[in-house]
């Protein structure tokens, strides 16, 4: 949102500048038909919010601040003209007169910045007093002094441990996120079928980059020889040969024998079936630590054969068990399975115990229950 805000500003301000260059007066009348004809009136519509409304107060403040101190929104100086440096003051007065939370954000200055704000104002009564825009930007200055709208702080705005918005490096860190999008939409446009040696294309560069500083190394190396007693303080260099020993393990981990290869992959990608080959090759290694046989690679090409499309499954019991594990492991799963049949057997003998005294219980309520309906009986008889 900040970075929207600093586009309508400047495009008002230079809008200002062009009738200026045209033959208008650098007055006050002439900003307010700029703002009007950009329609600059509805800056806080569709503002939800205060916390929207105070954070667009401040960007505009910010914008108006830096170019009437002539340095652009990111801090930097340039030589702003004695129009853009006016059209400043004017911003900041009709930003902080206008904000709908009546005066509530301030103008926070350095000392830096109003220092600059002062000797301008002051060079300008000295320069033109008798122009009416020296006067306009005079009263304005002191119309703001008088009610107490700048806070003089020890930077031009806070900063803290919280994300709060760094107006100064706004334009550069959108500029950023901007080029990460474009690079995402551009890697989304890419068709599946590239293969992935040319997704990784400037390592492949950086091989190539690398000869000629090698050589050069090599030879600065053999001049250092020729020095008779510089053997310890001019040790030789091996900077660029491993940088390019690494680029080379990289490019054979990526299954890169050669450049003449490398050169047939990028004028014909590769196929699906070569991608799943390669991607084979890197999964066994990454699983058992060494690189896959011949004799594997042709048994479980004759499997791919078979069906029908070529994929890779998923992991399973079936793909994952297919070669034997090692003893160790073997060993532990043994001892798992002893322990569980151990305590499932204990489990059992347990349940049955609980069983058989269940059913004595049972038996001797009988007992007791039939005891008691005899007597019962018998006494009924007598």
């Amino acid at each position: 949102m900040e970075a929207n805000i600093y586009d309508d500003c400047w495009e008002l301000v230079q809008s200002f500048q062009r009738l200026v260059n045209e033959g208008e007066k650098c007055e006050f009348d002439v900003f307010c038909r700029c703002w009007l004809e950009l329609n600059m009136q509805h800056l806080y519509t569709a503002q939800s919010n205060n916390i929207e409304i105070v954070a667009t107060t401040i960007a505009a403040l910010h914008v108006a601040k830096q170019l009437a101190c002539s340095r652009r929104t990111n801090g930097d100086f340039f030589k702003a003209t004695r129009c853009l440096r006016v059209a400043g003051f004017y911003l900041l007065y009709v930003i902080y007169n206008k904000q709908p939370t009546h005066q509530f954000v301030k103008i926070e200055v350095a000392q830096r910045t109003w220092q600059e704000l002062t000797d301008y104002v002051l060079l300008l009564r000295q320069e033109s007093p008798d122009k009416l825009d020296t006067q306009q930007v005079a009263y304005m200055f002191w119309r703001l002094v008088n009610e107490q709208a700048f806070r003089f702080t020890a930077l031009d705005y806070s900063l803290g441990l919280d994300d709060l918005v760094d107006y100064k490096r706004l334009e550069s860190k959108m500029g950023a996120k901007q080029q990460k999008k474009n690079d995402v939409l551009l890697k989304q446009q890419r068709p599946n079928s590239v293969s992935l040696i040319y997704e990784l294309e400037g390592f492949r560069t950086l091989h190539l980059a690398t000869e000629p500083f090698c050589d050069l190394e090599t030879a600065y190396n053999e001049r250092k020889k020729r020095l008779a007693g510089q053997e310890l303080a001019l040790p030789p260099t091996k900077i660029f040969g491993q940088l390019r020993e690494v680029f080379g393990d990289i490019q054979k981990l990526l299954g890169e024998e050669s450049d003449k290869e490398q050169k047939e992959l990028d004028e014909q990608p590769m196929s699906s079936k070569n991608q799943l080959e390669v991607r084979q090759q890197v999964r066994y290694k990454a699983l058992y630590g060494k690189e896959q046989s011949e004799e594997s690679r042709q048994d479980e090409g004759e499997v791919e054969l078979e069906a029908p499309e070529a994929y890779q499954r998923r992991m399973s019991s079936a793909t994952v068990f297919q070669h034997p594990l090692p003893e160790e492991v073997e060993r532990e799963y043994m001892i798992n399975d002893s322990t569980e049949d151990c305590e499932e057997n204990e489990a059992e003998e347990d349940l049955s115990i609980i069983e058989n005294n269940e059913q004595n219980e049972a038996e001797k309520l009988l007992r007791m229950l039939e005891e008691e309906d005899f007597i019962i009986e018998s006494e009924s008889e007598n």
